[in-house]
Order: structure tokens, then C-alpha cells, then sequence
């Protein structure tokens, strides 16, 4: 492997190089022009190295930077997924009539809008649910419920004085940033490891992956005879189990439809939660602490390590089928192990592995926590 040379090692090669082939020359005596000449020498082989470097990684997605990333993404016909902004509903609570016209905005504290995406009103002491969409994009558009909000404007009536809003139980959510580089930089890889096969398994993944909010992708193959896919999506980064709404299933779907082989009898689906109760003993230290870093570690234990169930073949090369699986209890000692500031544990349930049904996906479910 080629070393690049540090900047002082190109220097005093220059020096080195001044001495051999400039016969009573010194670069290391002073004062005398040699000596910087040979700086300057040595910073430009430097610079050149370091830019040959650059170059190198740059041939490469694995190495690639984000902007370099984008073009070997062109080159496969893929793009970054784009941001998209929260939406949901709120629920403004007033003592007497309230109008409310499209486009109203309602500010949260932090200074992010939502604008109502359709008017209302009513004619008495009420509370009225507004939908709502986000005025910028981003995740920082998400807003859990109960989030207070004030009545910016497109509001009126003789009860908006006394009106209150905030987010409705469902929460305002869906909001994505543009997709990050370390995830596009998959994509591509995955691309270029499976290139497209007329409707392969693999194709399923690469389809579905492109489309916005989806992070992970598990397909079973001919689950219901000749010609038949099923593909299961999650949505990690906007929902704390992963499962996607129908609303979402529904957007995958339309876009497989533009791209599927004819005749391909396509089935899009949402895994089937199974939460996993787990109950941990004899901790130490028992502290608060110590607690919430295992609970993050089992939620980062449950999404690397969580899939699908199906009845697909298990074959190792091709990890997204949707084949027979379940979930490890060892995978929860180990999560629990690796959680900073833990000293020594049990795990009391589940006392095995957790068995999965066609379809199912485990999921983190309550977290217990003993000192005896």
C-alpha cells in the first residue's frame, strides 16, 4: 500500500535532493536560499499527493464524498430521497364560534409553522381538529401531541381571544430531511452488488428503498403461489416501532406499479408488531441512568437485528428474504451488556426466543427493571 509522505518528509526529501544534485550546496545550513526553496518544493509534492488522494477516494461510493456520492448515484439513475414535511392534526378549543380558512398557520413555540390544509368552523363552545401540514420541511417538523401552538393568522370569530390549539393525539409526524450520506451511499452499494434482474427479489428492495420514508425492505418470494411478491416495508425514522401506515404502504405500492414486470401479482404490506416484553433483573448499578442507556441499546439491538418473518427459503447471500426468523434471546444479553455504566444483569423474560409468525416483525416492547 502507498504511504503519502507527511509534509516534513517531503521537505527533507527536497533538501536531500538539493544536497545530491547541486555538488557544495547544504539546505541545512543558514543563512542560504536552498532551504526555503526546498519548503516550497516539498509543499507543492505535497499538495499534489494529497490531491491524488482525494481523487482516489472520490473513483469510489464506498469513499466517495457527498457531492462526488451524488454523481455515482446518477450514474445508476438514483437520487437522494428528498425531504417531506410533517403533517397530522390539531385540535383547537375554544367558548365560542371560530373560523378557520385554508392555509391558517399555527406557530409552535420554537418558531415552526403548520399551515391548516382545509378550512373550518364552528358555532359554539367546541373543540374543532384541523389537518395540518408543516410549513417547512424537515423532521424538525414533527411535533408529538399535546405540543402547544398559537393561532398565527387565517383565524377569526369571538372566540379566538380565548381559543387554545395543540397537536391532537396522533401527533403531527412524517417529516424527513434529505436522505443522509452514509444511507444513500447503501443504496448505491446495494445497487452495484445486485444489479437489476428482471424483477429479482433484489430489484424489490432497490424499487421500494427509493421511495421516501422507507428504511429497511424484506420480500417473500411466491408466498401465494406462481408470480406472487410480497414486500414488507419499515419506516424507522418515522415511527418508534418502524411500521408504516396504510397511507405509506399506499405510496410504496403506487410506485412499484410503475415499475414491476407485468404480471407480477405484487402484494405491499406492513409487518405485524410483535412486542417483546422484557424484564431485567439483578441490576447494578441500579440508577436512572443506567437504565435509559440499555433501553437504547436494546432499541438499537431491535432495529439492526429485527426482520420479517416469512416462509421464503433462507438463503445467507440474500439477508432481505422474508424467510423463517426469530427474534434471539442473546441478542437482548448482549444490548444490555453493551449499555454504558451497566456492571451486571439478568434477564428474567423472555426466557427464549421469541418465536415470529409469517409476517411478524419483533419489536421493543416494555422494559422493566429489578435491582433484586
Amino acid at each position: 500500500m502507498f504511504a503519502i509522505p507527511s509534509l516534513k518528509d517531503s521537505v527533507e526529501r527536497a533538501r536531500t535532493a538539493f544536497r545530491s544534485y547541486l555538488p557544495g550546496s547544504d539546505a541545512w545550513i543558514w543563512p542560504n536560499n536552498i532551504n526555503p526553496t526546498a519548503k516550497v518544493f516539498g509543499g507543492i509534492e505535497h499538495l499534489l499527493f494529497g490531491f491524488a488522494d482525494y481523487i482516489q477516494k472520490q473513483k469510489f461510493a464506498l469513499t466517495a464524498d457527498s457531492e462526488n456520492l451524488d454523481l455515482h448515484g446518477e450514474e445508476l439513475g438514483l437520487a437522494r430521497r428528498p425531504a417531506a414535511p410533517a403533517s397530522g392534526s390539531i385540535a383547537i378549543t375554544t367558548t365560542d364560534a371560530l373560523a378557520v380558512t385554508a392555509g391558517a398557520v399555527l406557530t409552535r413555540s420554537d418558531g415552526a409553522q403548520y399551515l391548516a390544509t382545509a378550512g373550518g368552523a364552528i358555532g359554539a363552545a367546541c373543540t374543532l381538529r384541523v389537518s395540518v401540514i408543516a410549513a417547512a420541511n424537515g423532521t424538525a417538523s414533527n411535533a408529538v401531541a399535546n405540543t402547544a401552538l398559537d393561532l398565527t393568522s387565517g383565524f377569526s370569530g369571538p372566540g379566538l381571544d380565548a381559543a387554545t390549539a395543540a397537536v391532537d393525539s396522533g401527533g403531527i409526524a412524517g417529516g424527513l430531511d434529505v436522505e443522509d450520506d452514509e444511507t444513500f451511499r447503501a443504496r448505491i452499494l446495494f445497487r452495484k452488488r445486485n444489479p437489476p434482474h428482471g424483477g429479482s427479489a433484489a430489484d424489490y428492495v432497490m424499487w421500494a428503498s427509493s421511495v421516501t420514508g422507507v428504511t429497511r425492505v424484506f420480500v417473500e418470494r411466491l408466498f401465494n403461489g406462481p408470480g406472487t411478491v410480497r414486500v414488507f416495508t419499515l419506516m424507522d425514522d418515522l415511527y418508534p416501532d418502524g411500521i408504516p401506515q396504510p397511507a405509506d404502504i399506499a405510496r410504496v405500492a403506487a410506485y412499484l406499479d410503475t415499475v414491476q414486470p407485468a404480471g407480477a401479482l405484487v402484494t405491499v404490506a406492513a409487518p405485524v408488531a410483535m412486542p417483546v416484553t422484557i424484564a431485567i433483573g439483578g441490576l447494578q448499578p441500579f440508577t436512572t441512568d443506567v437504565q435509559e442507556a440499555i433501553k437504547i441499546e436494546l432499541a438499537a439491538a431491535f432495529r439492526f437485528n429485527s426482520r420479517v418473518a416469512g416462509s421464503d427459503a433462507a438463503i445467507s447471500t440474500m439477508p432481505y428474504l422474508a424467510s423463517p426468523a426469530s427474534f434471539s434471546r442473546s441478542w437482548i444479553w448482549q444490548a444490555i451488556a453493551n449499555a454504558d455504566g451497566e456492571a451486571r444483569s439478568r434477564v428474567d423474560a423472555p426466557a427464549t426466543d421469541v418465536a415470529l409468525s409469517p409476517g411478524q416483525i419483533a419489536t421493543l416492547g416494555g422494559v422493566t427493571f429489578s435491582a433484586a
